[in-house]
């Protein structure tokens, strides 16, 4: 069997998503992109990647994931808790994950890594390094020990871009852009 070996746009945001303020609950970026039944067969890969801005107050950490199922469903990628900048006005992100189906079927399998960078004019910390990007390794369990994940590839499936703050306030803010989903083979 043949395959194609070019990339394909399959899914893309025509519009911001909802702005996350004010919360400390997980919350999807941009509306759920939903995967059709038996798309991802073996070895296929996907690349998710996502754009936007971020406004604070304090220093709050963001964390990021993308999930398979829904801002309630399994965990295929994870970021650490991203110390920000403090009273940052429209700090851009920038997030990017590639899939990877091992195998499929309702017992499927996927593995996915990525990152997340956060960047503003203010003094951000990364361990010990300041006035710098702030980047974050994506995992299935965060930024250590990534391992593949167990999900049903039989069924039409959400797959979500969330976010996540740890101090709610009303300045702490964060909007998507752009989002584009590719067909990698």
């Amino acid at each position: 069997m043949s395959r194609q070996y070019w990339a394909e746009t399959i899914a893309w945001a025509t519009a911001d998503g909802t702005a996350i303020a004010n919360t400390t609950t997980e919350t999807i970026i941009f509306p759920n992109i939903v995967i059709p039944a038996n798309m991802l067969q073996d070895g296929r890969l996907i690349r998710l990647t996502s754009y936007g801005r971020q406004s604070t107050t304090a220093t709050p950490t963001l964390t990021f994931r993308v999930r398979w199922g829904g801002v309630t469903g399994t965990v295929l990628a994870a970021s650490p808790a991203i110390v920000t900048g403090s009273t940052v006005t429209n700090g851009m992100w920038r997030m990017e994950s590639i899939i990877q189906v091992r195998t499929n079927g309702a017992t499927g399998s996927v593995f996915c890594m990525g990152e997340v960078e956060i960047t503003d004019d203010a003094a951000q910390s990364v361990g010990s390094a300041t006035n710098a990007t702030a980047v974050g390794i994506m995992g299935s369990a965060g930024a250590s020990a990534p391992a593949a994940a167990t999900v049903d590839l039989t069924a039409d499936t959400a797959l979500s871009i969330t976010a996540q703050w740890s101090a709610a306030s009303a300045s702490n803010t964060l909007t998507g852009h752009i989002y584009y989903l590719e067909a990698l083979n």
